[in-house]
Order: C-alpha cells, then sequence, then structure tokens
C-alpha cells in the first residue's frame, strides 16, 4: 500500500496557562518508518501524539504532509494511553472501525479474525468488552487499528497493561503491519528496550523539548545531551 510522504512540524507549541509543555521548532517524519518516542513522565509524548492526531490543537505551529498525499488524504489511526471498549462483543468492538469502509460482510469478518489473531485474542472474540482485563482491552484497541490500512499510526504506551508475553506478541504484530502496508509509525514509550525492539529512529523529549533524534541504536547508546544521558541512566539496556 506504501503511500510516500513525509510529515512536517514547524514551530509547535502547546501551553496550559502559563505552562508550556510542547515547544518543538522543527520535527519531519517519514512513512515507511518506525519511531519510538521516549522520555520520562511529563515529558510531552501524549502531547505531540494527540496533535499529530488532531485531537488536541496546540496553540501556534504548523502541522503538514508532503509527498503523494495532502494532509486530508492521509489515513491516521490514534490509540490513546487508556483506550476505551465499548460493552459488545470484542468482534464487534473491532469490527465497528471499518463500518463505514463499504467492505463486504466477508471481508470484515476475515480482517476482525485476522486482527484479533494478530494480537492474541482470537479465543476472547465473543467475549464483552466490559469484562476484560487492561491488558486485554488494549490489545482489542489494537486490533481495532489493525483492521485498517492506514497510513499513520500513533500509539501512546500501547502495552503498559500487557505482561511479557502479550506485548511481544503485539510488537511482532505491529512489525508484520508496518511491512505489509508501509505505514508511518509513532510509539510512545518510556522503556528504551522496547525502543530498540520496534523501532528504526528514536525522538526523546524532555520538559516538552525535542533533546535526541536519530537512529534508535545511536540515541540510545550515545545521547549527545545532558538530558539524554540522564534519563538513560536509570535503564539497563
Amino acid at each position: 500500500m506504501s503511500r510516500r510522504f513525509s510529515v512536517l512540524v514547524e514551530g509547535l507549541r502547546k501551553q496550559y496557562g502559563n505552562r508550556v509543555v510542547l515547544s518543538i521548532d522543527s520535527l519531519a517524519l517519514d512513512s515507511g518508518v518506525s519511531y519510538a518516542l521516549i522520555g520520562s513522565n511529563g515529558s510531552g509524548k501524549t502531547t505531540l501524539l494527540r496533535a499529530l492526531a488532531g485531537t488536541s490543537k496546540p496553540n501556534v505551529g504548523v502541522i503538514d504532509v508532503s509527498g503523494v498525499v495532502t494532509r486530508n488524504q492521509v489515513r491516521v489511526g490514534y490509540m490513546p494511553q487508556k483506550p476505551y471498549v465499548f460493552g459488545y462483543s470484542v468482534e464487534k468492538n473491532v469490527a465497528m472501525a471499518i463500518a463505514s469502509a463499504g467492505l463486504p460482510k466477508q471481508e470484515v469478518d476475515r480482517r476482525v479474525a485476522d486482527a484479533l489473531s494478530a494480537v492474541g485474542m482470537g479465543e476472547l472474540a465473543r467475549a464483552r468488552g466490559n469484562t476484560l482485563s487492561g491488558g486485554e482491552a488494549q490489545r482489542v484497541a489494537l486490533a481495532r487499528i489493525l483492521v485498517s490500512d492506514l497510513d499513520v499510526m500513533l500509539l501512546d504506551e500501547p502495552t503498559a497493561s500487557m505482561d511479557i508475553a502479550g506485548t511481544l506478541q503485539v510488537e511482532s504484530a505491529l512489525a508484520d503491519y508496518r511491512l505489509r502496508t508501509g505505514c508511518l509509525m509513532l510509539v510512545a514509550t518510556h522503556a528504551p528496550a522496547q525502543a530498540k525492539r520496534i523501532a528504526d529512529q528514536a525522538i526523546m523529549l524532555h520538559e516538552g523539548r525535542l533533546v535526541e533524534q536519530g537512529a534508535v541504536g545511536e540515541v540510545l547508546e550515545h545521547p549527545v545531551t545532558e538530558e539524554g544521558r540522564s534519563f538513560l541512566s536509570y535503564w539497563q539496556l
């Protein structure tokens, strides 16, 4: 499905009252690349994801798209940190994501089954959404994204409530999806070890500012700023 484009961020600023929570002068994200968005709590990761997803409007700044598609044509999927799952069955929760796509029922059923299988929720397809654990709800939310053909995936701590086995399965599903679609994937994570497993590039925020950016191995093993070194000193890579 590969549609080559770049998402360009210029002069982005978000504040609440006098508190500036995000201030990014320039950032370019390319399709086909997986980015890990890392930083401590309160560093601005969620704010940036929400701005890119269009669910939160920055005070100033521009987010544009350059390439074969316009910003309005880019298909974006966003999974918040605490995704909501409706009380319907798991399979209906996922099918809702493509209800308006005009697909034949057989195709919808196939996509839903494939997405649930990819995240390890196939056996719970008939379970009610309001009976799920936190980790199971996150898997359903991810399946709701995987069932669609997207250009951009924005995921906020998508495995925070999962155990190790669930985390690794979801990471594998995300890698397969990116390989199939050629999408741009931006995943917020506080764990450098996960960043190394899932990403090509790393972006580090500190107090709303971009302090590190580059190949994931370089950023995590050879940070160039004091803020980067301080954050990574707490983690055993």
